[in-house]
């Protein structure tokens, strides 16, 4: 059966328009989503009493970032503390590893060099896509250092519209995008 131009260009439209709804719809990776960034500060070594094992002060999972699923996350890492550091994001649990791995869950979501660390004064910008809804870490895979302490939780949320720190100030987050 041979069909004329208005039943391709119907066909275009239809698939044009499912995909379009796809990117409105929470918990799915589209190109509404990808628009929407955070930008995260993160300083290893804060606090001093902490023997500067710990995220902006935070130890044990006491800083939660939640970002809504599709979004792109900007991670702004600074080491503060004498002891080299990284960053990464890695499945929950991973503070129960001397040696954490060194294979983030989201492409890009790590420090250079996350096993080894980086050194007082470093700085260093990383980005991801929080393409699947969960609950992760964001650990310092130094070994030993997760498991004494240095890590937070970042949930992917297919429901957040916005995203959170917790608690509150604990980390900058700043908002770019629709």
């Amino acid at each position: 059966m041979k069909q004329g131009p208005a039943g391709a260009l119907g066909r275009v439209f239809a698939v044009v328009l499912i995909a379009a709804a796809a990117a409105m719809v929470p918990g799915t990776v589209g190109s509404a989503a990808a628009a929407h960034t955070v930008d995260v500060s993160i300083v290893a070594g804060k606090d001093v009493g902490s023997g500067g094992l710990d995220f902006n002060g935070y130890q044990n999972g006491g800083m939660t970032i939640t970002v809504p699923v599709g979004w792109q996350v900007v991670v702004h890492f600074t080491n503060a503390n004498d002891l080299p550091h990284s960053a990464i994001v890695l499945a929950a649990g991973a503070d129960k590893q001397a040696a954490p791995s060194t294979s983030p869950v989201f492409a890009g979501a790590a420090t250079k060099n996350p096993g080894g660390g980086l050194p007082k004064g470093a700085k260093e910008t990383f980005t991801f896509e929080a393409s699947k809804a969960g609950t992760y870490e964001l650990v310092c895979a130094v070994s030993g250092h997760a498991q004494s302490g240095m890590w937070a939780k970042l949930i992917v949320s297919p429901t957040a519209t916005a995203p959170s720190v917790s608690p509150a100030g604990a980390a900058s987050l700043t908002v770019t995008g629709n």
